[in-house]
């Protein structure tokens, strides 16, 4: 347990002391300090013999972290340009005081161990350079795309005590502090070589020491959800979560470019990486692992996101000390674009295959231990020198091999006749020898009767967008497929066989690759056909139609946003299981790619009109879990069936083309606010859409609109440009003639509501941003509150300032209004939510009934006419549940 993090300080210590060997007028203090780092390293090196005891472990785990803390610090402090300029803001007496704490902190952990004292402690760690004072912004990133799943999994990694000396080597890349190190260790070998277990194994030591700032394992059974539209997003989201300075620097850069923060696209998401980077500075490395690059996506698919990341590269755009270790099969476009002198190329088939198998072996040993058999039919355990020799250096191989002598899935097998089978079968140097032991193991698992039924379920696993457990595919299929019959007994090729509730896949790419290659998999082929995309499209429809229900989660009070609501993704998780989520979210996808036919089409109509509102009620639930990515999807569900219902049926092909505008219009109460999908947008759809059809009859005590509803999906019909600066508040006056807006600029400005123009010159004053406006009630003066910690009221007509500039607040007011407060208050934010003083809900506004404010522009866009509502027979809070019959 401790060898890796020993062979990680190792690697930071030797870096050190060579920085410090060829330094010129060395520092007395950074010297010491790296004396009592080498006597704390050189201590734990003797006390590795009593590692294993429990009492001792977490102080020499410690200790070496802290250690090579140490190192990475004297590395930086005494490279060539200057550290101090470097770190700005601290002066001699702060550096020497971090000396201190390196020097104490190694000490005491020495001492801890010498006295067999419990510690309670953590790493002192000196990392952050040009720190600023204390962040306290309110950051929101949970918009922007992120892979759920994509992180690195510790027991993904090698077998303890293998591949020592190449990770070694690898740490090395990542830890040499020279100016013109490489900046990217690009990892290739063949499939079922153990590029993923390496990088797994090298992510987790970086993690522990705190230095994992990302990691990324794509992974083609998991396409829909790890591709290269989520890739750098995903990435600059962890580092902001592993630095809070990071975080502010990117939240400065997205904040006000939602269209940017959203971007799925890598050209896009890259340059928000880069530009908050510019000004980040850190001590010692932060690394990011991408594991199975080829995997993104076909040569087409991937292109986008190696241009963008090969520009970081060879430009030197990538933070001076972040570091990158990618994992991928030799494919030669990722070679030809990932060349350059900032990657260092390392190649599994390169190394020492005495080595390799060496590790195989220790491998093999441990896996086989407890079958005694083994040793009494092949003496000195020439089984597994057998084994060895048959995998041909693969570990993949040999871990396949043994799931298979132990019968995974199986009870009562024979592990002695396991193993004579696979001698028997794959002897030789085979050129694929992976391909020779799957067929191997699948021709003693399934007869030629069974094969018919072999493809029908592993065609289903294989087209599936994201793989889903034993369970959950029995569900989804509700008995109709015998799914059990063909998985339960591959527990050797298949992860979940063994716990129903986890996800049923490849354990490793290779078998994925073999089935659906006719040329290696033979008689086991198994090819994606239409009819498989068929029968889980329909699946997943007859899925919703017996699940989908109004208020799934029992939602008591309208008046709470989502992300209000106690234990909401409980209850969300409670409500929708995996496989009813997996149906709302591509049960179009399928569909699109399957067979046509009249009957298919009468069953998507039958359930776009009694189960749409439904439908859409579980994709805000679920939006709960995952920000944006399932009201996206849901809206390319629809525009999917748009294209796909066009040809033969023009009714349901007008229904997702209204179904597309209404998500559209919509999305932003489907992700905050549930019970609003039926008080606020579906009494607000157009007269005329056909989707009106689909709830009038249901619908009641709602809001009453005056005028009523639009009778066609309505655009913003006017844009105010004047501004000089990001506009914070808009408002309408209580006749509805006049807009007021108020800006960074320092200004208020007066609309015309009608005409858009200007009523009088901008209202100056102020020193500092304006960021909140409102009209009296009365309409004769207007409010304004500023960050210059002064409130100011101004005469509506003449634009005057009517008294001298109310002062007092030793803090920016937040907000103004004007009495009487319910009246003021009962007033639509810039995004359209109706609420009251405390923040409940009352309504929500679509942006054609309002006027809003676009930072990234500088204006306000009016709305076609004023919205007056009438809450009378309003049934909201917690009566809300009455509006639906």
């Amino acid at each position: 347990q401790i060898h890796p993090y020993v062979s990680l300080a190792w690697s930071v210590l030797s870096a050190a002391n060579k920085v410090i060997i060829n330094q010129h007028g060395r520092d007395d203090r950074i010297v010491r300090l790296a004396g009592i780092m080498n006597d704390a390293f050189a201590f734990v090196l003797e006390a590795e013999p009593l590692k294993a005891i429990k009492a001792h472990l977490k102080v020499i785990t410690l200790l070496v972290q802290q250690a090579t803390e140490c190192g990475y610090f004297i590395a930086e402090y005494a490279k060539a340009n200057s550290f101090l300029t470097r770190t700005m803001k601290y002066t001699f007496s702060d550096i020497d005081a971090r000396i201190t704490e390196y020097e104490n902190k190694l000490l005491e952990l020495k001492n801890a161990f010498l006295q067999g004292v419990a510690v309670h402690t953590s790493v002192t760690v000196f990392r952050i350079m040009n720190q600023v004072q204390d962040i306290t912004t309110a950051i929101d990133l949970n918009d922007m795309p992120y892979a759920a799943g994509a992180r690195y999994a510790e027991e993904r990694g090698c077998f303890a005590g293998t591949r020592k000396t190449f990770i070694s080597e690898i740490c090395d890349i990542i830890n040499n502090p020279a100016d013109d190190a490489p900046q990217v260790c690009l990892l290739t070998g063949v499939a079922g070589s153990g590029k993923s277990a390496i990088a797994h194994t090298v992510a987790r030591l970086y993690d522990q020491q705190h230095r994992l700032g990302s990691s990324y394992c794509f992974n083609t059974s998991h396409a829909a959800t790890r591709h290269p539209g989520n890739f750098f997003s995903t990435i600059a989201r962890d580092l902001s979560d592993h630095d809070r300075q990071y975080k502010e620097y990117l939240w400065e850069v997205v904040k006000d470019n939602c269209s940017l923060r959203t971007s799925t696209s890598p050209v896009d998401q890259v340059k928000f990486i880069a530009r908050a980077s510019e000004h980040l500075d850190v001590i010692g490395p932060i690394l990011v692992v991408v594991d199975a690059l080829d995997e993104s996506g076909d040569r087409a698919a991937r292109e986008s996101l190696l241009s963008a990341l090969s520009n970081q590269i060879t430009e030197s755009k990538l933070p001076t000390n972040l570091r990158l270790l990618i994992t991928a099969r030799p494919e030669s476009d990722i070679l030809k674009i990932l060349s350059s002198s900032q990657v260092a190329h390392k190649q599994l088939d390169e190394v020492d295959t005495t080595m390799v198998d060496a590790d195989i072996g220790e491998f093999v040993k441990d896996s086989l231990r407890d079958y005694d058999e083994l040793d009494l039919r092949w003496h000195d355990q020439e089984w597994c020198r057998l084994l060895v020799h048959h995998s041909q250096h693969l570990f993949q191989w040999a871990s396949t091999a043994c799931n298979f002598i132990k019968g995974e899935g199986f009870a009562g097998l024979d592990p002695c006749k396991q193993l004579e089978l696979l001698l028997s079968t794959t002897g030789g140097h085979s050129p694929h020898p992976l391909d020779v032991l799957y067929r191997t193991i699948l021709g003693q698992l399934f007869n030629t009767a069974a094969l018919d039924q072999f493809r029908d379920v592993m065609g289903v696993v294989l087209a599936l967008n994201e793989p889903l457990s034993l369970s959950a595919l029995e569900g989804m299929f509700h008995g109709k497929v015998n799914f059990g019959c063909i998985i339960q007994s591959m527990g050797s090729l298949l992860a979940g066989v063994a716990n129903k509730q986890k996800p049923v896949q490849p354990l490793h790419t290779s078998f994925r690759d073999f089935l659906l290659d006719g040329d290696c998999s033979l008689a086991f082929h198994v090819p994606i056909t239409s009819q498989h995309q068929h029968n889980i499209g329909l699946a997943s429809i007859a899925c919703m139609q017996r699940m989908l229900k109004f208020n799934m989660c029992n939602l008591e009070d309208s008046r709470v946003f989502n992300s209000k609501v106690d234990g909401l993704q409980e209850r969300v998780k409670a409500a929708i299981p995996p496989y009813l989520a997996y149906s709302c979210q591509y049960w179009m996808e399928h569909l699109h790619s399957g067979e046509y036919s009249q009957d298919v089409v009468d069953q998507v109509t039958d359930f776009f009109k009694s189960c749409f509102p439904y439908w859409l009620e579980a994709i805000s639930l679920l939006s709960q879990l995952v920000p944006i990515i399932h009201i996206s999807s849901a809206q390319q569900s629809c525009v999917l069936l748009e294209k796909w219902a066009k040809v033969n049926s023009a009714s349901v092909a007008s229904l997702a083309a209204e179904a597309v505008c209404f998500i559209d219009g919509f999305a932003l109460v489907l992700q905050e606010s549930t019970p609003h999908l039926y008080l606020s947008a579906m009494p607000y759809t157009p007269s005329k859409s056909a989707l009106r059809s689909l709830w009038t009859h249901k619908l009641k005590h709602g809001v009453c609109f005056t005028p009523d509803h639009p009778q066609t999906w309505p655009t913003a019909v006017q844009m105010l440009s004047g501004h000089a600066g990001r506009i914070a508040s808009v408002a309408y006056s209580p006749d509805g003639q006049h807009i007021i807006s108020g800006s960074d600029d320092k200004t208020v400005r007066i609309w015309n509501a009608s005409t858009g123009q200007l009523v009088t010159d901008p209202l100056q004053g102020h020193t500092a941003s304006i960021h909140s406006v409102a009209y009296s009630p009365d309409g004769q003066h207007i409010v304004s509150g500023s960050f210059d910690k002064t409130i100011r009221i101004w005469n509506a007509r003449a634009g005057q300032l009517v008294t001298d500039p109310l002062l007092g607040h030793t803090v920016s007011n937040g907000s103004v209004a004007n009495s009487p407060l319910a009246l003021a208050d009962w007033c639509p934010k810039d995004n359209g939510w109706i609420c009251t003083a405390s923040n409940s809900i009352i309504c929500w506004l679509p942006h054609w009934a309002r006027c809003i404010s676009d930072p990234r522009n500088n204006t306000v866009i009016l709305p076609q006419h004023i919205t007056w509502a009438d809450f009378t027979d309003f049934a909201y809070g917690q009566l809300w549940t009455q509006c639906w019959a």
